[in-house]
């Protein structure tokens, strides 16, 4: 571990935590236990930032806090392999990019991703190199197997490729016509990348608006591009609090024209159905919803 001290800003912005929560629980459990600046500002060592990343997702998969704020590193790893399953190192396929990664092979990797591409197809591809390796990996970066900056190498390379693979697909008059974007609060843009190769591949005309876009720009250009649906993606970074204020709130100012399609990891941990808006559990899930769209609201 090293000895980098994070002020409590950077803290919420790294682990998802609200500052108000950390102080709760600093009162409460006695973790975290900050240092204090000169100016009295509480500052945050490396090593319990990493535990507050395990504590975080913990709790987003149902854990109570009492249960795991002020629990050691190697308890909260032992607690997230119980609850997610351990990786199993017999999926050759998937370790060869994870050597990669570790390596900081950056164009070997992008290699390897369009080779595994051009072998699989787009929705196999999708759905048994894209999404798994970005499982393991997003798991290895919590047990502090992978570093920040690789997980960022991965996704960036990973983006190139699926970039280059849409614009060959792309149908500017294709049907539906959906817009794509993340809610404030959702960084992550891997999910809707795929979101939109898969649609493309459907023959849906897609318009990316983009990451942590405000609810008001999102039905503006809704409205402005003539969109059939609006596609959202959130990753497991958002509570099922935010993600279903987020979605009432959007469904309630969206012409009822329009539908709602939420897919990802976030959405996989909702119990009920938001009025108005369709879960989208899978990829097969979204290409039954583009051809079921096709079926009924397509013009004839």
């Amino acid at each position: 571990m090293g000895v980098n001290m994070l002020n409590i800003g950077a803290v919420e912005r790294e682990t998802g935590i609200g500052k108000d929560t950390l102080r709760v629980w600093e009162r409460r459990y006695g973790f975290p236990v900050p240092v204090r600046d000169e100016r009295e500002d509480r500052l945050y060592p490396e090593e319990q930032v990493d535990c507050l990343r395990l504590i975080k997702r913990l709790i987003d998969m149902g854990l109570r806090p009492v249960k795991v704020v002020g629990q050691t590193y190697p308890a909260l790893v032992a607690l997230l392999e119980d609850a997610v399953g351990r990786h199993p190192d017999d999926q050759p396929e998937l370790q060869k990019y994870v050597q990669l990664i570790k390596g900081h092979q950056a164009s070997e990797l992008r290699l390897a991703l369009s080779r595994a591409l051009l072998d699989q197809g787009m929705t196999e591809y999708l759905s048994k190199t894209v999404a798994p390796l970005g499982h393991l990996i997003g798991e290895s970066w919590l047990r502090g197997d992978i570093r920040v900056f690789e997980e960022h190498l991965y996704s960036e390379q990973v983006t190139l490729v699926l970039r280059s693979a849409i614009e060959m697909m792309r149908n500017d008059r294709g049907t539906p016509h959906v817009l794509l974007a993340t809610l404030p609060g959702e960084e992550h843009m891997l999910g809707l990348l795929m979101v939109e190769a898969t649609l493309s591949l459907q023959g849906a005309r897609c318009t990316m608006l983009g990451g942590q876009s405000p609810i008001n720009e999102i039905v503006a250009a809704a409205i402005a591009h003539q969109a059939d649906v609006v596609a959202l993606s959130f990753s497991a970074v958002m509570t099922p609090l935010q993600i279903k204020d987020g979605l009432q709130q959007l469904r309630r100012v969206l012409p009822q024209r329009i539908l709602i399609w939420a897919g990802g990891t976030g959405v996989a941990r909702r119990r009920s159905q938001d009025e108005g808006v369709q879960l989208i559990g899978s990829l097969s899930d979204l290409i039954n919803a583009a051809a079921e769209w096709t079926k009924n609201e397509s013009p004839t």
